[in-house]
This record gives structure tokens, sequence and C-alpha cells, in this order.
């Protein structure tokens, strides 16, 4: 298991690309409006019904699962579908959002910053202080949260396109 908010995984199915377009289209809603978002009933019957949001067209997909609770670390997943000899190939590249891949790299950058300049700061003084272990503590707990949220969701992700494309994935 990698720890990295990233995935790249190839799945191989005996399904034609058409059927595999199919599939993912029929697995998909629109986009919600902003007053649809205050409907939770409609929410919760879209989510069932259609458990992903996204696009997709004869040789790639867009798509991110349908949550009914707020996860910053949802991973965006983006594929290409390649007719194959065996069947079709579908290349999925699962990330987080750009933004939150900014966010995180500047937050994680300074917090550890902080805690390399209140180490050097503390064997120049020959005195180690347990305030100093707050910024790794802090780039710890911002790695494993924003690592940990994306692998939940990226397992489901993977269970049901797995399950979808009735395929096997390719190392």
């Amino acid at each position: 298991m990698k720890f990295v908010p990233f995935e790249n995984i190839t799945y191989q199915t005996k399904l034609s690309s058409e059927e595999i377009v199919f599939r993912i289209d029929r697995s998909l809603r629109p986009p919600m409006g902003i007053t649809d978002m205050f409907n939770v009933r409609k929410l919760l019957d879209e989510r069932n019904a259609r458990p992903y949001e996204g696009s997709v067209n004869s040789q790639f997909f867009s798509i991110s699962r349908v949550i009914s609770y707020k996860n910053s670390f949802l991973p965006r997943v983006k594929g290409s579908i390649v007719k194959d000899l065996n069947g079709t190939k579908i290349n999925v590249k699962m990330r987080l959002h750009p933004l939150v891949m900014v966010f995180m790299f500047i937050w994680l950058g300074f917090t550890g910053f902080g805690f390399i300049s209140f180490l050097i700061f503390s064997i120049q003084r020959g005195v180690l202080q347990p305030a100093m272990l707050m910024p790794l503590l802090m780039v710890l707990l911002g790695y494993t949260l924003m690592t940990g949220a994306f692998k939940v969701e990226s397992l489901q992700t993977k269970e049901f396109l797995f399950n979808l494309f009735e395929a096997e994935t390719i190392d």
C-alpha cells in the first residue's frame, strides 16, 4: 500500500469499450445545483441510484463519488478507455483536487520548516524543549489526515470500478 494521496490503476476487462462507456454513464448523475443540495432526501436517493457524478465519452471519463458529507480529500478520478487485443484496458488516475494539493503542500511545508527551525534553534542552545515537537505533530497529523481520508475513499472507488468493469487489475 502506497502512502501518498494519488493512485494509478489499470483494469483489464473482456467488455467492449462501448459497454464500458454505457456502464459508466449509467452510474453517473448530472452535477446537482445549489437548490438540490438543500434537499437531503433527493441527494440520498440520487446517491443510491447513481453513486458518481461527472462525464464520460468514448475514450475518457472524469468522475467523483457522491457523498452526503464533506471530505476535501475525495479523489478526482480520470480515466482513459483503450481497446486491446484481449478486450479493453481502462487506465485510471485518482488525484486530490488541485487546490487541496496546493493548500496541503503549503501547510505541510510551513509546519515542516517550523519544526526544522525549532530543532536547529534548540540544538544551538543545547536545550530540547517539548514545545518544539508541536510543528512535527502538526505535520504528522496533516499528512495522516490527508492520506487516510483519501485512501478510505479511493478504496471504495477502486472496488466500485472493479465490479463495474468486471475486470482484473494490472500492475
